[in-house]
């Protein structure tokens, strides 16, 4: 067993028996937010896990919303693809060229979606070892748009998500303020990166990218890159982990 699990459990109970707690933070990332506040954890952008080698994953337990595995930015000729994902493939909302320019796609491996009148999707190529991203046109292929490499997806996955703990909690509103419950943590091991392409390859595991561009508040352009996520359905999650008890 873990004992980085077993540490966690200990810090969850303690949690969870204290009932409802204000939320430290307003929006999406409340829950997780208060919960890690409530561990002593820092907010950072790491790459690397929350609770010594566990992960921590907090979801409402009323949505079935997917769960993000980790970020992770394409390359394209061997340097960063948003600008050039912005420039060729992006495009003006509400046809203002003085407003936001974005993209932003659910990208799957097996179906695409149309966006200004292009279609994406992922394919596995296990010749260059890379996850692509593949526009059309029409039905017909233009061109690989980005890709991630073997090599980084692997280290990205099993550094951050060897082992996994979803906590689960419950908003509650009185007197105009938000509290959160945290009633139930799951424990999971990773099961491996062969997995990981394999559920891609089967629309198991997609992309959300979304990235926009526009003014700052000087009126100078300004890249503004909200997730490039790679993403797991609820019910998916034992094809990537195994759970563990605790």
């Amino acid at each position: 067993m873990n004992q980085d699990f077993l540490k966690l459990k200990k810090e969850f109970n303690r949690i969870k028996n204290i009932g409802l707690i204000e939320a430290m933070r307003k929006g999406t990332g409340g829950l997780g937010y208060t919960f890690e506040t409530l561990l002593n954890k820092k907010e950072d952008q790491e790459c690397k896990p929350d609770f010594g080698s566990v992960e921590i994953k907090c979801k409402l337990g009323y949505t079935k919303t997917p769960l993000t595995l980790f970020t992770a930015s394409p390359y394209r000729n061997g340097t960063y693809a948003t600008r050039y994902i912005i420039e060729n493939y992006g495009y003006h909302r509400n046809n203002n060229p003085n407003d936001v320019i974005f993209f932003s796609r659910t990208i799957f491996s097996n179906y695409t979606r149309n966006v200004n009148g292009y279609e994406f999707k992922l394919n596995v190529d296990y010749l260059n070892t890379r996850v692509n991203v593949e526009s059309y046109y029409n039905g017909t292929f233009k061109e690989v748009v980005c890709y991630w490499d073997f090599k980084l997806l692997e280290n990205k996955l099993k550094k951050k998500l060897s082992y996994l703990a979803i906590v689960y909690g419950y908003p509650y509103t009185y007197s105009k303020k938000l509290y959160y419950k945290y009633l139930k943590m799951e424990a999971y091991k990773l099961k491996g990166f062969f997995e990981f392409l394999q559920l891609i390859k089967n629309d198991k595991i997609h992309v959300l990218m979304y990235i926009k561009e526009g003014k700052s508040i000087l009126g100078n352009p300004q890249m503004d890159i909200h997730g490039v996520a790679f993403k797991i359905k609820r019910e998916d999650i034992s094809k990537l982990f195994t759970k563990i008890k605790i």
